[in-house]
C-alpha cells in the first residue's frame, strides 16, 4: 500500500518505508516505538522548560501565553501546509517567537495588558490558522510524525532555554 496519509497506512501495513528524513524500513512496530520516543523525549524537554518559565510567566501576568502561543503556532502550521513547505519547522518557530517576543514587549505598555493581550491574539491566529486550512488546503498537508532533526532542535532548544533562565 502506498499513501501520503501515515496514520491511515499503519491500520493496514505490516512493514513501512518512510521516506521523509531520516528514511525508515522495518516494521509496524519498530515505526510506531520510533515515533513514541521521539515524542517521548521531545515532550519531557517542554515539561521542563515550561517548569522553568511559568512561575515566571505567571508573576509577570501572562499564565496564558503557553495556550496563546498553541494557537499562533497551529496559524502558522497551517499558512506553511497551505504553501507547501517541505520542513514546517522553522517557520512555525520564527512566527511564534515573533509573537512572545511582541507579546512579552507590548503587553506590559498597553491599555489592554498581560492575558488579555495573549486571548487576542490566541484567537485571531487561531481564526486565520482555521480559515486559511479551510480556503486553500485541498488535502491535509500536515504531518504529525516527528523526524530527528525535530528532536535535536528541540534539545538545543531547551538546552538554551535552560542555560538561559540559570543566567537570568
Amino acid at each position: 500500500m502506498i499513501s501520503h496519509d501515515v496514520n491511515e497506512a499503519l491500520k493496514y501495513a505490516s512493514h513501512v518505508l518512510y521516506m521523509r528524513t531520516p528514511y525508515f524500513f522495518g516494521t509496524k512496530q519498530e515505526y510506531l516505538r520510533e515515533m513514541k520516543q521521539y515524542a517521548l523525549i521531545v515532550g519531557v524537554l517542554i515539561a521542563l522548560c515550561s517548569s522553568l518559565l511559568g512561575v515566571t510567566l505567571v508573576l509577570k501576568r501572562f499564565s496564558f501565553i503557553g495556550d496563546g502561543l498553541s494557537h499562533v503556532a497551529f496559524g502558522a502550521m497551517a499558512v506553511a501546509g497551505v504553501l507547501n513547505f517541505t520542513n514546517d519547522m522553522p517557520f512555525v518557530m520564527i512566527v511564534t517567537i515573533i509573537c512572545a517576543i511582541t507579546l512579552l514587549k507590548t503587553g506590559q505598555n498597553s491599555t489592554i495588558k498581560g492575558d488579555a493581550a495573549v486571548a487576542m491574539l490566541s484567537v485571531s491566529s487561531l481564526a486565520v490558522g482555521y480559515l486559511v486550512m479551510n480556503i486553500f488546503s485541498t488535502s491535509s498537508n500536515l504531518s504529525l510524525t516527528l523526524t530527528s532533526s525535530e528532536v535535536y532542535l528541540s534539545v538545543i532548544l531547551s538546552s538554551v532555554v535552560v542555560l538561559l533562565f540559570l543566567m537570568f
